[in-house]
């Protein structure tokens, strides 16, 4: 079994704590160590076998790396030098040539590297991948991606770093990870729409926001047959709408998304260790392209919202 460390353990970080402990107690892995340079952090990471202030002489086979994203890319190129395999959580460089130095390190080091756009293992999209593979929806039209939090903004934060890099992600994902030719943007670093224009006419449209009124979490994939829609936040059942008619449909799984992006991770390492060949989701040309299309939409933002 494997031993796990987890550096930064603030609010998401928790949630990588939770899903670590459920995994131990299932004998899936043997050690969790919490590494968080704060007091507080590492005396809230109660569901921890130690906790420790610096990742010096910590014994891990996988690193969950969960720190604020300024300090994604620095921290996993360290990591993968020293011979850690590494999970980091989006986004993994402030833009491409930052992100292609880490993949760089991970592949001379012989390392495994795992970017946490974690939407991927979400029971709903392979539910819809599988409807398109199999021509459910026909021919794709277009996709629709709504993540409105009523959150806060954090300090220094910009919406499409945080949340839209899901959604470019995503909606790549579906079009059979093929690249944009185009990025249109408005709004600001706390609200801000998104249009993806793709060959064929076929667009992605991405509407993210913090301080919304409500949460709204949704995805639809509008297709010349039908359509399909689920909420981010349900993980076992989407929508088909079909002739005007709408029904529920169950998916195959009802497992959360992050759960299932560690174990995949786990499942990685393990077979590294034992020879065996292993799969990196998403591969490392769709982890470069969401960052480069993130770069772009934040470049485009037209507004600065003054503080």
């Amino acid at each position: 079994m494997l031993r796990v460390a987890l550096l930064g353990c603030g609010r998401w970080g928790q949630n990588h704590l939770r899903v670590l402990s459920s995994l131990k107690q299932r004998g899936l892995i043997s050690h969790i160590t919490v590494v968080d340079i704060s007091q507080s952090a590492r005396r809230s990471a109660e569901l921890a076998d130690d906790v420790t202030d610096s990742m010096e002489g910590v014994q891990a086979d996988l690193v969950i790396v969960a720190t604020p994203s300024a300090l994604h890319a620095q921290q996993s190129q360290e990591l993968v030098s020293k011979g850690y395999h590494v999970l980091v959580e989006k986004p993994l460089g402030s833009c491409e040539v930052e992100a292609a130095q880490v993949i760089a390190s991970a592949r001379e080091n012989g390392r495994i590297l795992g970017v946490g756009l974690l939407l991927r293992f979400h029971p709903a999209v392979k539910t819809a991948n599988q409807m398109l593979n199999n021509g459910k929806l026909g021919r794709l039209e277009s996709l629709r991606f709504v993540r409105r939090s009523t959150r806060q903004a954090p300090k220094g934060g910009n919406v499409i770093e945080s949340l839209g890099v899901h959604a470019i992600d995503l909606v790549c994902h579906f079009m059979s990870e093929s690249e944009p030719t185009k990025v249109n943007v408005v709004g600001d670093e706390i609200e801000a729409r998104i249009a993806l224009e793709y060959p064929h006419g076929i667009e992605g449209l991405i509407d993210v926001a913090w301080q919304a009124s409500k949460e709204r979490r949704s995805v639809t994939i509008i297709g010349s047959i039908a359509s399909l829609r689920f909420d981010l936040d349900i993980h076992d059942k989407a929508w088909l709408i079909e002739n005007g008619v709408e029904k529920e449909i169950f998916c195959e799984s009802s497992q959360s998304p992050l759960e299932a992006e560690i174990l995949h991770m786990i499942t990685n390492v393990s077979q590294f260790k034992s020879g065996e060949q292993w799969v990196p989701s998403p591969d490392y040309g769709a982890a470069l392209r969401g960052v480069r299309w993130t770069e772009r939409a934040i470049e485009q933002l037209p507004i600065s919202r003054p503080h």
